[in-house]
Order: C-alpha cells, then sequence, then structure tokens
C-alpha cells in the first residue's frame, strides 16, 4: 500500500469535518480531488473506511484505527518539519569546531558566551586539535569550522584572517635567568610546567623539540593557564603559554615575560571552512559572529 502525508491529511480531515465538501475546503481542493484520494486509500487498503449517509460521511472501524495511526504520523511529520525549519533557517543546530588550546582558552569563552547567549537553540560542540589535523578533518567533512595556525595548510578551504596567537615563557620573578629573549633550543634547557599531553599547544612544543632531537622536559600538567602560572610563580619551572593570557596574570602574580626568539611564535590565526555556502545555516551564523569577534579584537 502506497499513500503520502497529503493523503493521511485529507483522509483526517475527512473524518473531523465529516463530509467531503469539509476535507476540500479545509485542504484548498475541489471534492472530486478529495474522493478521488480517499478512494484510492481505500482500493490500496482493500477496506471501507468510510459509511456514506444522507449526512455525509463516518469512519468505520477500519477507519476509526487509520485515523489513530494517521494522527500520530501527521504530528511526527508535523515536528520533523519544525525541527527542521530552524535548522534551515539558521535558528538550531549543533555546530562543530575545532581549535588548538590557545583559541579554546583565550577567546572562545568570551566570543561562544555571547553567541551562545544570542542563540539559545544552537549549541557548539569543540574540541582542541593541532592545526594540521583541523585542516584534515574539515576537508573531509568532519567538521563545519576551523580555527589554525597561519602555517596550516589551507588549500582548499576558505579562510579568512582571525586574530594574534603570540607564544611567551613565563617564568618567576626571582627564577634566575636574566634573557629577554630565549631560543627554543635553550627554553628545553629547563623544566617546564604544561598543559595535558592531549592538548594542541603540549603536540605542538613535543613536535617542535623532536625536529631538534630533544624532549620537553615536563614537571607537572595542569589544565589551565592560571593554575600553570601558579606553578610558574612559585618556581617550580617555566612555561609557554598566550602572551594574552601571560599579561593577564602576571598583574596578579609574580611573573616575568620572556619573548620566544622563533618565528612560530608569533603568529596569526585564520578562521577556516570547506565552503561557507555549503554550511547549514546555524553553523554560518557562528562563522559570521566570529569574523565581527575578530574585527572588534582588531579595532
Amino acid at each position: 500500500m502506497k499513500f503520502d502525508l497529503t493523503d493521511l491529511r485529507i483522509f483526517l480531515a475527512a473524518v473531523d469535518g465529516g463530509s467531503l465538501t469539509a476535507a476540500a475546503a479545509r485542504n484548498n481542493i475541489v471534492v472530486a480531488a478529495v474522493s478521488a484520494r480517499l478512494r484510492r486509500l481505500e482500493e490500496g487498503f482493500k477496506l471501507e473506511l468510510f459509511e456514506r449517509t444522507g449526512r455525509g460521511i463516518k469512519p468505520t472501524l477500519a477507519g476509526d484505527i487509520l485515523a489513530r495511526h494517521a494522527r500520530r504520523l501527521v504530528e511526527e511529520a508535523r515536528r520533523v518539519e519544525t525541527e527542521l525549519d530552524g535548522f534551515a533557517d539558521g535558528r538550531r543546530g549543533r555546530v562543530r569546531l575545532l581549535s588548538n588550546t590557545n583559541m579554546l582558552a583565550e577567546h572562545m569563552p568570551k566570543a561562544l558566551g555571547t553567541f551562545l547567549a544570542a542563540n539559545p537553540e544552537i549549541s557548539v560542540s569543540v574540541v582542541d586539535k593541532p592545526s594540521f589535523e583541523v585542516t584534515a578533518l574539515l576537508k573531509n567533512g568532519e567538521a563545519d569550522i576551523g580555527i589554525v595556525a597561519a602555517s596550516a595548510d589551507m588549500v582548499g578551504l576558505e579562510r579568512w584572517r582571525f586574530v594574534p596567537d603570540k607564544l611567551v615563557v613565563v617564568v618567576g620573578r626571582d627564577f634566575p635567568l636574566s634573557a629577554e629573549r630565549m631560543k627554543f633550543s635553550h627554553i628545553l634547557d629547563f623544566r617546564m610546567i604544561g598543559m595535558p599531553e592531549n592538548v594542541a599547544l603540549s603536540q605542538f612544543k613535543r613536535r617542535l623539540a623532536r625536529e631538534l632531537g630533544r624532549e620537553v622536559d615536563v614537571r607537572m600538567r595542569l589544565d589551565g593557564f592560571e593554575g600553570i602560572c601558579r606553578m610558574v610563580e612559585c618556581n617550580a619551572g617555566i612555561a609557554i603559554i598566550p602572551e594574552t593570557a601571560a599579561v593577564r596574570f602576571a598583574k596578579s602574580m609574580e611573573l616575568r615575560i620572556v619573548q620566544i626568539d622563533e618565528g612560530w611564535a608569533d603568529r596569526e590565526l585564520y578562521l577556516c571552512v570547506k565552503s561557507e555556502a555549503q554550511l547549514p545555516g546555524y553553523a554560518r551564523k557562528l562563522l559570521h559572529h566570529l569574523n565581527e569577534y575578530a574585527q572588534v579584537f582588531g579595532a
């Protein structure tokens, strides 16, 4: 038996209205079309769905059974349409966002906080990934938006300049180090306070160290830059963190900021997508919001 939602809606209009004329008026079609639809349903089920009386029509037992199921189907279809309409016009959905550690810690709380407050039906899943993984996942369609360093392979992606992402070294105010700038090879001579091994910043430092045939000597790992800075303040080690975080915590802690004498330490971040035109409406909303955030940040 083949039927569609239009058949069911017309059938229910006939049940509720008690006549072909009522069903025709509710669905804005002619009576003959209603009659043809109902006849097709009866032929398909090989059952009489209505009793014809002088006062109109009323459902048979089979018609009552079909009406119960039809109401559930039509209502479920209405809910699906409502939800999909929300996705289509950008009101509802879950955006898959990939970014590096610095961006997540320094910019995402404010940038995403204001966005989520203004768009209560949109959710965002955020995953910390190194830039080279972010671009690969975007190209494979496994994420909607990525934030990557300028050095990442962005060929085949649409991109927009985002915000600076400068890295510096923080040391305790009394730490025995007088240099104002340090090469990474010199930084590796010291024991460090770092973030968990799986986060992008830790992977980035580990990769750079191995390119030099070295390893990063991490004494302790903490989840946030504030905790790291408090350990550094106690001279437990040194740390590489974003300059924005270093400046903020140096105002309330006994810290010194040392510049990193490497090209990779002073870089720009970019917003990337595979295709803005192919993004769901809710993801385009976030993309536009992040671009506006970058403009305000750089003003």
